[in-house]
């Protein structure tokens, strides 16, 4: 146990533990509704003569990559967490076996280390992107306008501690392990964790769903 804390926090592997245990209180505190699962997901809708000129064909390149990739396709916040952990495993496992002879000369150390983060860190990005490839379907059947419209009237139930015109996630129960929605109101003080509300309509701009209580929709 003393050696696997050692490389914990032993450059490379250093940088890629605190992602990875960012992402752990992440994923906790999503679990509890605090923070959405899609709330670090980028717009890749980019309109490149919006972009000043000296930094387009960065954007675009950049915007292309992700998109070549199919990191669009799913939740940021999955694509992070599978890139931290892959990163890291690569990263120990390099140490472990490679760089400890190499811990008293620290230049050759600290180089050997660098190129080793790079190659850990190219490595887990088509790691990731393979590892997603066949999760893009679901996705992508998930956010289907039909299954958005054949929510509206449905009755959810709050997961999040409140919700307002820019926050808020709501879970439907389909009889399985349920769907986690993003829902909106104009009340930012009308629902709370645990209450019922029924989805009335949906958002395309933004992904999400307004909702009225049972009551005001029973009339």
């Amino acid at each position: 146990m003393e050696l696997f804390w050692g490389i914990f926090f032993s450059f490379p592997v250093i940088i890629f533990s605190g992602l990875l245990t960012l992402c752990v209180l992440y994923w906790l505190v999503a679990a509890f509704g605090i923070l959405s699962i899609d709330c670090l997901d980028l717009e890749l809708n980019v309109d490149i003569n919006d972009i000043p000129l000296d930094i387009s064909n960065t954007a675009s390149g950049f915007t292309g990559l992700l998109m070549k990739l199919g990191f669009n396709k799913v939740p940021m916040t999955l694509v992070i967490t599978l890139i931290s952990l892959i990163g890291w495993s690569i990263c120990y496992f390099a140490f472990r076996f490679f760089m400890l002879p190499l811990c008293n000369l620290l230049l050759i150390y600290y180089i050997t280390g660098f190129f080793i983060f790079v190659i850990a860190f190219i490595a887990a990005v088509y790691f990731t992107a393979f590892i997603i490839k066949p999760l893009r379907p679901l996705f992508s059947k998930l956010e289907s306008p039909n299954n958005h419209k054949s929510l509206l009237g449905q009755t959810v139930e709050i997961r999040s501690s409140f919700v307002n015109e820019t926050k808020g996630e709501a879970i439907y129960e389909d009889g399985g392990a349920g769907l986690i929605l993003q829902v909106r109101c104009t009340d930012s003080y009308q629902f709370k964790r645990g209450d019922k509300a029924v989805l009335i309509r949906y958002e395309t701009t933004n992904n999400s769903y307004e909702i009225i209580s049972v009551k005001e929709f029973n009339g």
